[in-house]
Protein backbone atom coordinates (compact mmCIF):
# COMPACT_ATOMS: atom_id res chain seq x y z
CA UNK A 1 0.00 0.00 0.00
CA UNK A 2 1.22 3.69 -0.42
CA UNK A 3 2.24 5.64 1.81
CA UNK A 4 -0.07 8.47 0.97
CA UNK A 5 -3.07 6.44 0.97
CA UNK A 6 -1.92 4.84 4.39
CA UNK A 7 -1.64 8.16 5.82
CA UNK A 8 -5.33 9.51 4.36
CA UNK A 9 -6.95 6.48 5.79
CA UNK A 10 -5.59 6.85 9.33
CA UNK A 11 -6.18 10.76 9.02
CA UNK A 12 -10.11 9.63 7.78
CA UNK A 13 -10.05 6.66 10.81
CA UNK A 14 -9.12 9.67 13.44
CA UNK A 15 -11.34 12.65 11.67
CA UNK A 16 -14.21 10.07 12.33
CA UNK A 17 -13.42 8.94 15.68
CA UNK A 18 -13.40 12.51 16.72
CA UNK A 19 -16.44 13.20 15.42
CA UNK A 20 -18.40 10.14 16.34
CA UNK A 21 -17.35 11.30 20.65
CA UNK A 22 -18.47 14.92 20.37
CA UNK A 23 -22.04 15.04 20.46
CA UNK A 24 -22.47 18.38 22.60
CA UNK A 25 -23.78 21.62 21.15
CA UNK A 26 -21.71 24.63 19.76
CA UNK A 27 -22.01 27.82 18.87
CA UNK A 28 -19.84 29.54 15.87
CA UNK A 29 -20.00 33.48 15.26
CA UNK A 30 -19.87 33.66 11.66
CA UNK A 31 -19.61 37.90 10.39
CA UNK A 32 -23.00 39.00 11.58
CA UNK A 33 -24.70 35.85 13.15
CA UNK A 34 -24.10 33.17 15.48
CA UNK A 35 -24.70 29.44 14.26
CA UNK A 36 -25.81 26.89 17.10
CA UNK A 37 -25.60 23.41 15.89
CA UNK A 38 -23.69 20.25 17.23
CA UNK A 39 -19.94 19.82 16.84
CA UNK A 40 -19.79 17.12 14.88
CA UNK A 41 -21.19 19.21 12.25
CA UNK A 42 -19.13 21.87 12.68
CA UNK A 43 -15.75 20.13 12.28
CA UNK A 44 -17.16 17.99 9.44
CA UNK A 45 -17.88 21.11 7.76
CA UNK A 46 -14.30 22.91 8.50
CA UNK A 47 -12.90 19.30 7.50
CA UNK A 48 -14.56 19.64 4.40
CA UNK A 49 -13.72 23.06 3.46
CA UNK A 50 -10.04 22.52 4.21
CA UNK A 51 -10.55 19.30 2.04
CA UNK A 52 -12.08 21.72 -0.74
CA UNK A 53 -9.73 24.11 -0.67
CA UNK A 54 -6.47 21.79 -0.75
CA UNK A 55 -7.61 20.17 -3.99
CA UNK A 56 -8.16 23.19 -5.31
CA UNK A 57 -4.66 24.82 -4.36
CA UNK A 58 -2.78 21.02 -5.13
Amino acid sequence: MNKRVLWALILIAATMIVLLFNRQSASVDVLFTEIHAMAALIYLFFIGLGVAIGLLLK
